[in-house]
């Protein structure tokens, strides 16, 4: 269950218009860690690479994304870093995710913010990420944690409308977002180029009024 496109690769080399923005706002921040009833959402650390390694080497996470699985712990350092960069300044914030309880690790989520109007500094809008490893789909973490993410960026910060871009064939990650109320908005022919093939991609949207609290 994951949400494709829109992992640690691809949103590098995306992030470079949002540094723009934001590069004068490094200090670092308070990370927000984020509660539900089975799980905890808080940043990845570099104690946390043995339990992660696997999720992201996993061929089957990356199915839909344009990236390969990590080979090296270089590889799961640069995601962790990443994430921090991106929080500090400002441009989104990645979550792990971890199960109350055995604190296994499950998956991420992550957004990242889309400046608007030519670079003033408004953002009033975020593109979402997430996959979850293949072990603990079907039964319902995903969802769970999305839904407290969405919570999250509705409430704490003034982005307004949450996009997910999404491989056509990935079905699972469509069925989350549609239950958790996001509409589909269209069919973005050839979105995507990854190793030679261009890939249709699925816009989704929800913006915070269409949020059922």
């Amino acid at each position: 269950m994951k949400q494709s496109l829109y992992r640690y690769t691809s949103l590098t080399s995306g992030c470079n218009d949002i540094c723009v923005v934001v590069d004068n706002m490094s200090e670092a921040i308070e990370f927000p860690q984020l509660d539900t009833d089975r799980l905890v959402l808080r940043e990845l650390a570099l104690d946390d690479i043995d339990v992660i390694f696997p999720h992201f080497a996993n061929e089957e996470v990356v199915r839909y994304e344009d990236c390969r699985p990590v080979v090296n712990v270089k590889d799961v350092t640069d995601i962790i870093e990443w994430g921090r960069n991106m929080a500090n300044s400002k441009a989104g914030i990645l979550w792990g995710i971890f199960r109350k309880g055995d604190g296994a690790f499950l998956g991420q989520v992550n957004y990242v913010a889309r400046p608007d109007n030519n670079f003033v500094g408004t953002v009033h809008r975020a593109e979402i990420g997430f996959d979850l490893t293949p072990h603990y789909w079907g039964n319902g973490y995903m969802q769970e944690a999305i839904s407290r993410v969405v919570e999250f960026i509705f409430n704490d910060t003034e982005i307004n409308r949450i996009e997910a871009i999404v491989h056509t064939e990935n079905s699972r990650s469509l069925n989350v977002l549609a239950r958790l109320g996001f509409h589909k908005e269209g069919i973005l022919r050839e979105y995507v180029k990854w190793e030679g093939e261009y890939w249709d991609m699925v816009s989704l949207a929800m913006l915070k009024r269409d949020r059922v609290t």
